[in-house]
């Protein structure tokens, strides 16, 4: 019989170590018998839904479940969260529905989803890694708006946002990649680490105006393409090697996608 901690045990076997600290299980029951599971980077109302009209039982996302940032049911602050509108409906999704929620979060980073961003981007096998998940990447010297017209087209987007220090013809060539949230103001340790490598162009998942300065003040540009879509690729990479391993488990994919647009 499969249950939500045969799927964690699965992880933690990947990951060599137990889950960390802000992963687990968020909601319902980590004894609980299963027969699917739809794997996503956020437990939108949307993935949510999905999930119910599937009848699968287990919902396997990658982001917080509820805002503010890692809230969890028993906290205190800041007061009323857990009635927050979209913190109520997901919560009321998830009963209607009858399902857990389970949270995997940077075991998966590790397992998969940094090296499936590199390989979406083309970029090879990483020249340097370090502890940490601080990997570069080296590509034939290249204008940066080269470089940006090449992630257009291998992430599918028709624009991305970059910072520009030295211009779009500044030439670069040592590639790190801040995925997920990791081009985030809150995040720039990580940058630092990859300017310590050497990195002369960051392509990043999500950034904000203080991400991007923080990297641009050094002559770094850093192309965003967007959190989700910089891991979308590594859950569904997930998805099929829960597949692989638990062929009676229902195992589905729902690829959140991008919650903004160019207009």
């Amino acid at each position: 019989m499969i249950t939500v901690q045969t799927i964690i045990g699965y992880v933690e076997s990947l990951s060599g170590h137990p889950l960390n600290r802000d992963e687990g299980v968020h909601h319902g029951s980590a004894e609980r018998p299963l027969t699917g599971a739809l794997l996503c980077w956020m437990a939108t109302t949307h993935a949510l839904a999905q999930a119910g009209a599937a009848g699968v039982e287990l919902v396997i996302a990658h982001e917080s479940l509820y805002y503010p940032y890692g809230a969890l049911p028993g906290q205190a602050e800041p007061a009323g969260w857990e009635e927050w509108p979209t913190n109520r409906l997901r919560r009321e999704l998830l009963q209607r529905h009858n399902l857990t929620l389970l949270r995997v979060h940077g075991s998966l980073d590790e397992i998969c989803i940094l090296d499936d961003f590199a390989a979406l981007l083309g970029l090879g096998q990483p020249v340097e890694a370090e502890p940490g998940l601080v990997k570069v990447y080296e590509i034939a010297p290249r204008p940066l708006a080269e470089l940006v017209a090449q992630v257009k087209e291998r992430v599918g987007m028709p624009a991305v946002r970059v910072s520009c220090p030295q211009g779009l013809g500044q030439i670069v060539h040592r590639v790190g990649l801040p995925w997920g949230g990791l081009g985030l103001f809150v995040n720039v340790g990580y940058q630092q680490k990859l300017i310590a490598k050497g990195c002369d162009v960051f392509i990043a998942g999500e950034a904000d105006d203080y991400g991007f300065r923080f990297s641009a003040e050094c002559g770094i540009p850093m192309i965003e393409t967007g959190h989700d879509v910089s891991e979308n690729p590594g859950l569904e990479h997930f998805a099929q090697m829960l597949r692989a391993r638990f062929p009676e488990l229902n195992v589905l994919f729902y690829a959140c996608p991008p919650s903004w647009q160019v207009v």
